[in-house]
């Protein structure tokens, strides 16, 4: 892939934070809302039967409602609308369908990417919601579960059909995050399915992997990124309006107010001390990357015996 001159923007890009169990929740949002430009849909991490449904995900957050989309984990058309109905007495008006999960815990109990091999089942899904309520549906899927190939099925059932947008994660689910994306796949989607909204997801972790893939996938608009949001939260603004031009100075007040933001919605959100500390270090496995030294606040974080503590360390740093 060729490269471009870090210093350009993306025209148009759209730009969708991928969900991260873990790391995502209703503090993350809030604070990275707050703070950061450039993003145009949040993704809660997925939802499912088993979880403790009742839980408001974002009570508390001044989050926009209307950039968040609900992501559900269904294996089937009972557990479709028991997540629906989840979804819309939480005043969500966009639902996602997770058909990407690699795990096989996941998959082994007939969710996330093992639904790919299932096309009618998810079109039973998706009428489902396009029938019997107001939401939007979107899916989010893998090329397969072990062959690339396996979701030319599933493109073919919903094209122009049903869904408004289908998120791509370069891989098959068998590969999990390891090696390299098919992008002659993902071309090959676009190409045998040109009314499909497709989004891609896969290995954008910095500016210029971004161009990269602009570059190579003429005329695509919509990504979807995670970990390199998680590590870079700029990342989203320097793609779509040139964060670079940021002074040192007011990167790092941003940064500051941001860190502090977030242990503060950690901390209002969280069970007990011990819970929030161990929920802030978690985030800190991304967030060091976005500091200069990131081997320092990693071994910061890991000493750290409070919230409190951590919050006065870090403020020796800015």
């Amino acid at each position: 892939m060729g490269t471009s001159s870090t210093n350009d923007k993306i025209s148009g890009a759209e730009i969708h934070f991928a969900p991260m169990q873990g790391f995502t929740d209703m503090a993350y949002y809030s604070a990275f809302s707050k703070h950061f430009a450039g993003v145009g849909y949040y993704y809660t991490p997925f939802f499912c039967v088993d979880d403790r449904l009742e839980r408001t995900f974002f009570a508390g957050s001044d989050l926009v409602l209307e950039k968040l989309v609900w992501q559900i984990l269904p294996k089937d058309i009972d557990e479709m609308k028991v997540l629906t109905h989840f979804v819309l007495r939480q005043g969500g008006s966009m639902l996602n369908i997770n058909l990407g999960c690699p795990y096989p815990m996941v998959t082994r109990r007939g969710r996330g990417a093992a639904l790919i091999g299932n096309p009618e089942m998810v079109m039973s899904m998706v009428d489902y919601v396009r029938n019997y309520t107001p939401l939007t549906v979107s899916i989010k899927t893998r090329l397969g579960l072990s062959r690339d190939d396996e979701v030319f099925p599933l493109l073919e059932a919903v094209a122009g059909e049903s869904c408004t947008q289908v998120i791509v994660h370069a891989r098959t689910a068998t590969q999990l995050y390891k090696g390299n994306v098919n992008t002659t796949r993902f071309l090959e989607c676009r190409l045998r399915f040109p009314e499909v909204d497709f989004v891609y997801n896969g290995d954008i972790v910095d500016k210029e992997s971004s161009l990269n893939f602009t570059n190579l996938f003429q005329k695509q608009h919509k990504w979807m990124i995670g970990r390199g949001l998680l590590c870079d939260p700029f990342l989203a603004d320097r793609i779509t309006d040139n964060s670079d031009c940021l002074s040192e100075l007011k990167r790092k007040d941003i940064l500051q107010n941001f860190v502090f933001d977030l242990i503060e919605g950690i901390v209002s959100t969280s069970n007990d001390t011990g819970h929030a500390l161990n929920r802030v270090k978690n985030q800190f496995i991304y967030l060091a990357n976005a500091f200069p030294e990131p081997k320092k606040i990693t071994r910061m974080v890991r000493h750290s015996k409070s919230a409190d503590e951590l919050k006065s360390e870090l403020w020796g740093l800015f």
